[in-house]
Formats: structure tokens, sequence, C-alpha cells
């Protein structure tokens, strides 16, 4: 006899997914850097184009220099109002309680299903709020925030010039860790690491607790202040080379952090503003020609967004460039963070590098992949804590999970470290390391 036992209950996670982008944007973001620079240029030449901008229906936005703060942070309200609007999360009277609670981004998870929102634009989101709850506790000398949705300054940026950013942070944090004697690898490794607790720092490190706490504050005050720091610089192109480098990160001192300077050909407000009636009917070529200028937005928007979200992720490394400090981000994982359709960051991606202390790199070169950071561990980070007498033994393949999921964000089961470490031949088994540890040890 069949027994049927009760109906198991199924409880399915709503995701987000996103829609592919049109054939006529994807084509558009598979260029390279001259060949775009050569689409603007040739859809500028049109007599429509002219048109418009005698008309002003369509005005060119474009400067270089530091982006000065009341913009950058009209930057930053419109895309929080974005994703507000877009997910509809306004309508949820609990948001705000979710979104300013001081451990929101350690329950990310649970709150990107309750808001149906992909998790990487939540993260964005959930810094925003912490951004504003700094400003109101007085860190900014002028609040440029606001939460009601319907302020007119969401529509239009504020006139008025913010003053510089006060250089007291940057001092302050500078006499600690001079006063302690903190190093600079032990600054980023300790104190640029958003998981370490601040007893077990104070203990490595043999200083106060109290020490401890105000350097991290100053940390946060710091990185704050350097978020808004984006330079728009000129980047001339040649005949014979085209220019594919769309930033340039630059690693500065007391305190150690960086900046970055990003070409004014994808600075996001270099851009097209267009202002058509709704109600003016268009022909058919300058409907197509707004087409064509709104595309073009969209490719130095999102260009601009990726190369922020990679400066962001992997700032650790931006400002140690220390490669144990490179956190594994695969294409698909930037694709659900920016809340893009994989085959448009795929595109995006192609031909395009970053000017860094360590090199010209490929934006490709910050997508790590798990296996190549679980390769460094053993062949870098083990080797040099062993070597120094840091370790006694290496690493379990349970500790290097431990360690991926405390340090890089990235929770791995440890099967998976196994299969990673046995693709690559400089890993051998934990016992097989031991083995070759004890034997250097008796040859002594």
């Amino acid at each position: 006899m069949r027994i049927i036992g009760p109906q198991p209950q199924i409880s399915v996670a709503p995701t987000v997914r996103s829609v592919r982008p049109p054939d006529a944007y994807l084509d558009l973001l598979t260029q390279n850097e001259q060949q775009f620079q050569e689409y603007v240029r040739q859809v500028e030449s049109q007599q429509v184009f002219q048109r418009l901008i005698d008309e002003g229906h369509v005005r060119k936005t474009n400067f270089q220099g530091r982006i000065p703060r009341h913009l950058y942070e009209e930057f930053q309200d419109r895309q929080f109002v974005d994703f507000m609007q877009e997910f509809e999360i306004e309508e949820r009277g609990d948001w705000q309680r979710d979104f300013f609670r001081e451990d929101a981004r350690r329950h990310i998870v649970e709150l990107a299903v309750k808001y149906r929102v992909p998790r990487g634009r939540l993260l964005h989101a959930l810094e925003y709020c912490r951004h504003l709850k700094r400003t109101w506790a007085g860190y900014e000398d002028n609040p440029g925030f606001h939460l009601r949705l319907d302020d007119p300054e969401f529509q239009e940026p504020p006139t008025a010039q913010m003053p510089l950013e006060s250089t007291e942070p940057y001092e302050e944090l500078a006499k600690l860790t001079e006063a302690y004697d903190i190093t600079q690898s032990e600054f980023v490794e300790y104190f640029m690491d958003a998981g370490a607790e601040s007893e077990d720092i104070a203990e490595e490190l043999g200083i106060p607790l109290s020490a401890v706490r105000e350097i991290r504050d100053l940390v946060d005050r710091v990185q704050i202040a350097s978020s808004a720091q984006v330079t728009v610089v000129n980047t001339p192109t040649s005949s014979s080379q085209p220019a594919q480098t769309v930033a340039t990160v630059q690693q500065l001192n007391n305190p150690p952090r960086a900046e970055i300077h990003v070409s004014s050909e994808i600075e996001y407000n270099s851009r097209y503003r267009i202002q058509v009636p709704n109600d003016q009917e268009t022909d058919k070529e300058t409907a197509q020609l707004l087409d064509q200028l709104r595309l073009i937005n969209q490719r130095k928007s999102l260009t601009f967004r990726i190369v922020m979200f990679i400066y962001e992720y992997q700032y650790r490394y931006f400002v140690s460039g220390d490669e144990l400090h490179l956190k594994p981000l695969s294409q698909a994982q930037l694709s659900r963070e920016s809340g893009e359709h994989e085959s448009t960051v795929s595109r995006i991606l192609q031909d395009k590098r970053i000017d860094t202390p360590t090199g010209v790199l490929s934006l490709k070169f910050f997508c790590q992949s798990k296996g190549e950071v679980v390769r460094r561990l053993i062949a870098v980070r083990e080797h040099q804590e062993l070597a120094s007498g840091k370790r006694k033994k290496p690493y379990s393949d349970a500790e290097l999970a431990d360690i991926l999921e405390r340090e890089y964000d990235t929770k791995i089961a440890r099967r998976t470290v196994t299969y990673y470490r046995n693709k690559f031949q400089e890993t051998p088994k934990f016992y097989t390391r031991r083995k070759g540890i004890s034997q250097s040890d008796g040859s002594e």
C-alpha cells in the first residue's frame, strides 16, 4: 500500500529579474570607447540635433575639475529616489525603520526579500541612509539630503555652491595613526574591514579600545567625504592609440585612502538634458535622434555606475595595491547588484580600463573568481604568515571558508573551497602542505 504523507510546504523567495535591453542599446554598449566617441560625433553632426539645441529642447552639460559637492549629492539623491519609486518602497510604512536601523546592512538578505529588490541596489540605498544619519548628527557642514520625494530639489540641482570639505577628520586620523604607530598595512587590514570587531583590533594592535572606536569613527567620516571626491579629467585621444582608460585611481597617504579621477567622456553630468513637452508632436527624424541621445546618456550613466561600483567594492585594493584585498566579484553578481541584465554588464566591461598605481587594469580584472581568491590565500597569505611565524600550520579548508565569509563578504561551503583548491597545482591538500613544513623544519 502506498502511504501518502502530508503535502510539503514550499516557499518561493521573490526575486527581481532584469529585462534584456533593446538590441540598439546592446550594440552601443559593445562599441569600444573610440567607436562610441565617433558615434557621438556623428549624432551631433546632424542638422536636427543643432535645431533642437537652438530651440532649447536639448542642452549639453559638461565640465571638468572636481564635481561640486551639491551636484554629487544631487546625483545620489536622484538614484535613491529612482530606487524608491521603481520598487514602490515608500508605500511600505515601515521602510524608514528598516533602512535606518543600525544593523540594517547585516539584514540585507531579509530586507531584499521583503522589499523585492536586488541586494546591490539595496546596499547603496542603505549606505545612503547611513550617510543621512551622519549628516543629521552634525558631521557635515551643510546637510544636502532630504527624504520628501516631492521636494523640488530632487528635480533640479540647487544653484548655491557648497563650501569645501573640512580637512579636520583627515588631520585627526593622521595624528591618531601616528600616535599609536599604526602602519599602512595594519590600517588597511584592521580599520577598513567592516566585519572586524573593535575589541579584537585593540587586542591585536595593543592599543586602547577607545582609540580603536575613535579611529573607526574617523575612517567612516573620511570615506564618506572621499565618496564625493570624484574629479572629472579630460583624456585626449591620439589617432594611433584609442583612449580606453575611463578612470584613474590615485593612492593618498596620511591617512591611507584612494581618490578616483573619471574621464570626462563618461562622467555622469556629461549628458544631454532633453526637455521636449510631452504634448508636442515630433517627426520621425526628431524622435529617432532623441532616442539616440537617450541611449548615449544611458551608456555614459551605466559606465559611470559600474566604474564607481567597482571602485567602492574593491576600495581596499585601491588603497593598498595588495592583491590579497581583492574580493570575489562575478559578472553575474555585478549584474544583480547593479540591477542590469548580464548581457548589458558583459558588454560594458569590454575594452575599458582603469589606470591604477599597480598598472592599467581592465574592468574585467576586478571581477575576481572565488577560485583565484582561494589560490592567493594559500599561495600568498598562508606562505607569508608561516614565514613570519604568525601561523604554525597551514589553513584548513574550513578556515579558508571562514576567512572568505568574514573578510571577503563571500559565503562559501568548505567542500567548495576544496573544489577550488584542487584546481591549482600550487595549492595542494592541507596534509601535503603541513608535511612540507615538517620536512623543512627537520632539515634546518
